[in-house]
């Protein structure tokens, strides 16, 4: 019997240890491990409504210890702390700070990436960032009583990848909805980009329909704009513009942690992503794999995965199955990812998406509805289809006897 521990509760490590769980259970083959310090699961390109204000946690979280019952995995409530790959084992911190020693046969590193400040001074200190469902937790904390007060604020948001462009139309659908309270509350959001136009990394067809969708909304995009530094309530440009607001919060570009490159040597690249081959196994190690934003894997045409969501989900798969049969003592097969598009989401009833290599670029309602229906696959592969159904229903009741901002105003 072979231990597999998956570090990491994101989307790929937990529809990983799913899969795996359910396979193995029957049997009692294998034991599967999930190390992961919080408590609840959640989407991660669903952390701007978090932010927002407008997440329905009782219905779209996952419990990792009611799911891993569920699944036939063990949870353990830590954080990686150090690896041994001579023992073949990892040191943990629990939530009580005590430390510990986990021992693996295979061991698969699944922790994603975080914004990159690109060590742009004061960003730390006076920024807030997106990158766990707590620190959009911390974010609603700040954005949460200016809504709650009187008269205009301002916010901004840097970075136009699909974090900052969801975030800000987010944000601005909140505050036009502010009407509905009686409520004499205005947010203005100002979107700022170094690049010279939103969604950089997508096509510029569904950059210009995302921008004019903004602006209806009333964000404020400046692009070109490179922020040299940030201080209280203000940041500094190069060319020393003060673009001042009452909050700002931090999402351009991406990272991996640092400890990620003091791992008992493994080799990392400048962002202190793990280096893998096309098994998504490590280049110095064959009993450590990586998924997600948080591996640099080569691609037959010399390229590598992007860090996105839809290649960490398809990344999972792969390596469930490919796990599978190298417990079976069969060859594992190397990861190809196949773009399927990018959709995103421009408030909570609009998005834009682009599909077949770019060639099409769809928006409106209907393509708002695949957007959520990407994250209803990723359920289905957690739950089910019966209960991803009960889920659907649940939420089409609960909007329509509730607003669209949950939260208490008065």
């Amino acid at each position: 019997m072979s231990k597999i521990v998956v570090v990491g509760g994101g989307a790929a490590g937990l529809e990983l240890v799913t899969r795996l769980g359910k396979s193995f259970a029957r049997g009692n083959e294998h034991q599967v491990v999930l190390v992961e310090p919080a408590s609840h699961h959640y989407w991660k390109p669903r952390l701007h409504e978090i932010a927002a204000g407008t997440f329905d946690d009782e219905l779209d979280a996952v419990s990792y210890l009611q799911h891993a019952y569920c699944n036939r995995y063990q949870y353990v409530q830590a954080s990686m702390n150090a690896l041994n790959r001579s023992a073949k084992s990892i040191e943990i911190r629990n939530v009580n700070g005590e430390l510990s020693t986990l021992e693996y046969d295979y061991l698969v590193m699944a922790v994603g990436a975080v914004s990159n400040d690109f060590k742009t001074e004061g960003v730390s200190e006076h920024c807030l960032f997106l990158d766990s469902a707590l620190q959009a937790q911390q974010a609603w904390d700040r954005i949460n009583p200016l809504l709650r007060s009187q008269g205009e604020h301002r916010i901004s948001i840097v970075g136009a990848g699909a974090t900052g462009v969801e975030l800000a139309a987010e944000l601005a659908k909140v505050s036009g909805k502010l009407a509905r309270y009686r409520q004499d509350t205005k947010l203005t959001i100002t979107l700022v980009e170094a690049s010279d136009r939103v969604l950089p990394a997508g096509p510029e067809c569904m950059s210009e329909k995302v921008a004019k969708a903004l602006t209806k909304l009333g964000v404020q995009i400046r692009t070109d704009v490179r922020v040299s530094r940030a201080e209280q309530s203000k940041l500094v440009t190069e060319n020393g513009e003060i673009i001042g607001a009452d909050l700002q919060l931090w999402a351009a570009g991406i990272k991996c942690a640092p400890w990620l490159a003091e791992l008992d040597g493994l080799e990392t690249n400048r962002l202190n992503q793990l280096k893998v081959d096309a098994t998504l196994r490590t280049t110095l190690d064959d009993a450590i794999f990586v998924l997600g934003d948080s591996a640099e894997c080569p691609q037959p045409d010399g390229s590598f995965v992007p860090p996105r969501a839809q290649a960490a989900n398809q990344a999972a798969g792969h390596l469930a199955s490919q796990l599978k049969r190298m417990l079976k003592g069969k060859t594992i097969k190397p990861f190809v990812f196949n773009d399927g598009g990018m959709v995103i989401a421009v408030g909570h009833d609009y998005a834009v998406g682009s599909l077949l290599n770019n060639k099409l670029i769809l928006r409106g309602r209907l393509v708002r509805n695949l957007y959520d229906t990407i994250f209803r696959l990723h359920q289905r592969i957690l739950f089910g289809w019966g209960r991803v159904t009960a889920l659907v229903l649940l939420k089409r009741v609960k909007g329509s006897l509730n607003p669209f901002y949950k939260h208490n105003i008065s």
